[in-house]
C-alpha cells in the first residue's frame, strides 16, 4: 500500500471533523505528515502518521489492506505508556519519528489556546467556573492544576473538599489531581475514589498511586478490572499497568481478572500475555467466536496461540459470516489439517481477496490435495490469487504440477519453481532447468536449475563462458560422475580464481584421485584461495589413492 492510499483512508476518516482519539483537524494532521517527511521519514514513518488517529474513527486498518509494519507503527503510537518498544528497528525509529511530529503539533495548537486565553489566578478561574463552567475555563482550570506544586493553599483545599465527591464527572477528577499534586492525599480515600469512581477520577487517583503496593491497593485495582462500562475502558488500562508495577502473585492473579471485552483485551499491546496466560481464556475465547463483537480479536487470539482446539468452532461458523477473514487467518496460523477441507471451499469464493486469503491458508495447513486447488487457483482471473497459488503450488506441488511450474519458470516467480522442480526432480524439466541454469538473471533461479540438474539424469552441456555460470558448472560436475572429465580436467587452468576452486572441489566431491595430476600445479597459484583448496584436496585423494 502506498502513501497516496494511505491519506485517502485518513481523509476518509477524518471528514475534516475531530477524530474520536487522534484529537487533530485534517489540516493539523497534514502538519503532523510534513514534520515527519522534515525529519526524514521514510514511507513507513509517512504512511503511519496519516493512519495513526484512524482506528478511533472506527476504521479497521487490518481490512484496508495496511501493512503489518504499518499497523505495528500504529499500534505503537495509540499504546501509551505500558507499550514496549518494537524489536525491529524500523518500527521502532517510525514510532519516535511520528510520535515527535504528535507532540509538536499539539505544543502549537496548545500555545494557539493559551494565546487566546488570558491566565488567570485559581480563585479567580473557580468563580468563572461557578458562573458559566464552559469548556475554555475547565481548561484554564485544568492546565493550572497541573501546574501546582508545593504546600496546599486555601483555595486548593477548599477545591479539594468541594469537589471531591461531587456528581459531576470533571470534578471529582481535578479533586484529585488537585490533591496529588500539593500533597493532601490521604490512601485509603484515595483507593475509595479508584473503586467507586466516577471513571475520571479512578483514572486520575491511580495515576496518584506508587510505592510497592499492597493487598488493599491490589484488591481495589481488581474491582476496576471487573468493570464492565465503556466509559472505564481506559481505566482498566490504567489498572492493569499499575498491577504490572507492583508485581508479585496476587498481582499477577489479579491482572488475569479482567472484564472480557474485546475493546479492553490485555494482550492487545503484548501478545507475550497470551502465551502466559492463554489457557485460562481459551474456553471464554472458543465460546465468544459466535458474538459478532469479538469476531476479530477472538479469532486473531486463538491463532497466536495456535490453539487446535478451536478449529472445529473456526470451520463451522466461518461460512456463514458475511466476512470470514480473521476466521481464514486463523485456520492458516494454526496449520492443522482438519481445516482443509472448509478453506478448499473458500477458494471458489465469489470474492477474489477470500480466494486468494484462502490459498494461502491452505499452504499452511495441507488436509486437502492443495497441489490440485493450487493448480485450479493459477487459472483464476485475479492477479493476487495466481500469484498466491504460485507461491502454494512452489511449495506443495507434485508431478502433477510439473506442466504448471516449468510456465512459471518464464515469470516472476522463476526461483520459487524451479526449486519446486528441483524437489521433484521431474527429467521433463531439463530443457528448463538448462536454460535457466545459463541465461536467468536470479541467482536463486540459476542455484535452484543447477540442483535440479544434480538430481535428475540429464545429458552434459556447455555452459555459457561467464564466470557466475562455469562456477556453478564445476559445482554441477561434482555431482555427475558419469560425464566427461574434460571440462573439470580445464577448469583448473581458468582465469577465475573460483572456478578453479571449484574445479579442486569437485573432484574432491567425485573421491577421483585421477585429479592429482591437475590440482598440484595449484599448490603455487597466485591466489590464496587457490592454494588452499588444492592443499586440502591433495591431501585427502592422496589418502584415498
Amino acid at each position: 500500500m502506498g502513501i497516496g492510499r494511505a491519506r485517502r483512508i485518513a481523509r476518509r476518516a477524518h471528514r475534516g471533523q475531530l477524530t474520536h482519539g487522534g484529537g487533530l483537524f485534517l489540516d493539523e494532521l497534514e502538519q503532523v505528515v510534513r514534520r515527519v517527511e522534515e525529519n526524514g521519514g521514510g514511507r513507513l514513518a509517512v504512511q503511519a502518521a496519516w493512519l495513526h488517529a484512524a482506528p478511533a474513527a472506527g476504521v479497521n486498518l487490518d481490512s484496508e489492506g495496511v501493512s503489518l509494519r504499518v499497523r505495528q507503527v500504529v499500534k505503537g503510537l495509540r499504546a501509551g505508556p505500558g507499550w514496549t518498544r518494537p524489536e525491529s528497528p524500523r518500527v521502532a525509529r517510525a514510532c519516535e519519528l511520528v510520535r515527535a511530529a504528535i507532540v509538536a503539533q499539539w505544543r502549537v495548537v496548545a500555545q494557539a489556546q493559551e494565546d487566546d486565553t488570558p491566565a488567570l489566578p485559581l480563585a479567580e478561574l473557580l468563580d468563572r467556573y461557578r458562573v458559566k463552567p464552559g469548556p475554555e475555563v475547565r481548561g484554564a482550570i485544568y492546565a493550572l492544576v497541573g501546574e501546582l506544586d508545593g504546600p496546599a493553599t486555601p483555595v486548593v483545599a477548599e477545591l479539594v473538599e468541594r469537589w471531591w465527591d461531587s456528581d459531576d464527572w470533571w470534578e471529582p477528577m481535578i479533586a484529585v489531581r488537585a490533591a496529588h499534586r500539593v500533597g493532601l492525599l490521604d490512601r485509603e480515600r484515595l483507593l475509595r475514589k479508584v473503586v467507586e469512581g466516577p471513571s475520571s477520577a479512578a483514572g486520575a487517583a491511580i495515576q496518584a498511586l506508587d510505592g510497592p503496593g499492597d493487598e488493599a491497593e491490589v484488591a481495589a485495582l481488581r474491582a476496576v478490572l471487573r468493570r464492565p462500562e465503556p466509559e472505564w475502558r481506559s481505566v482498566r488500562g490504567s489498572a492493569r499497568r499499575r498491577l504490572s508495577e507492583i508485581g508479585g502473585p496476587a498481582a499477577e492473579e489479579s491482572s488475569q481478572d479482567w472484564y472480557f471485552s474485546p475493546m479492553d483485551v490485555p494482550w492487545r499491546y503484548d501478545m507475550r500475555w497470551l502465551r502466559r496466560n492463554g489457557a485460562s481464556v481459551l474456553a471464554r475465547l472458543i465460546e465468544a467466536l459466535n458474538d459478532p463483537a469479538w469476531q476479530y480479536e477472538a479469532p486473531q487470539a486463538l491463532g497466536v496461540m495456535k490453539a487446535v482446539e478451536a478449529v472445529g468452532p473456526l470451520c463451522a461458523l466461518a461460512p456463514t459470516l458475511p466476512d470470514p477473514t480473521p476466521f481464514i487467518r486463523a485456520l492458516g496460523v494454526i496449520g492443522d489439517p482438519a481445516a482443509g477441507p472448509v478453506l478448499a471451499e473458500f477458494t471458489r469464493h465469489a470474492k477474489a481477496g477470500m480466494r486468494e486469503l484462502a490459498v494461502q491458508a491452505l499452504g499452511q495447513t495441507g488436509g486437502a490435495d492443495v497441489t490440485a486447488v493450487a493448480l485450479a487457483a493459477c487459472d483464476d482471473p485475479d492477479v493476487h490469487v495466481r500469484y498466491r497459488a504460485a507461491r502454494v503450488l512452489a511449495a506443495h506441488g507434485d508431478e502433477r504440477a510439473v506442466t504448471t511450474l516449468i510456465r512459471l519458470c518464464d515469470t516472476e516467480h522463476a526461483a520459487v519453481a524451479a526449486d519446486a522442480l528441483a524437489r521433484i526432480a521431474d527429467p521433463r524439466a531439463e530443457s528448463t532447468f538448462w536454460h535457466l541454469f545459463n541465461h536467468h538473471p536470479d541467482r536463486a533461479a540459476r542455484h535452484a536449475a543447477g540442483r535440479g540438474l544434480a538430481r535428475i539424469e540429464c545429458d552434459e552441456q556447455w555452459p555459457r563462458p561467464e564466470p557466475v555460470i562455469e562456477r556453478a558448472y564445476m559445482w554441477l560436475l561434482g555431482h555427475k560422475p558419469e560425464w566427461s572429465r574434460f571440462y573439470l580436467e580445464t577448469g583448473t587452468q581458468n582465469a577465475d580464481a573460483m572456478v578453479r576452486v571449484r574445479a579442486v572441489e569437485a573432484f574432491a566431491r567425485l573421491r577421483d584421485p585421477g585429479g592429482i595430476p591437475h590440482i598440484r600445479p595449484l599448490l603455487t597459484d597466485p591466489d590464496a584461495r587457490v592454494r588452499a583448496a588444492a592443499r586440502n584436496v591433495l591431501k585427502f585423494l592422496e589418502g584415498i589413492a
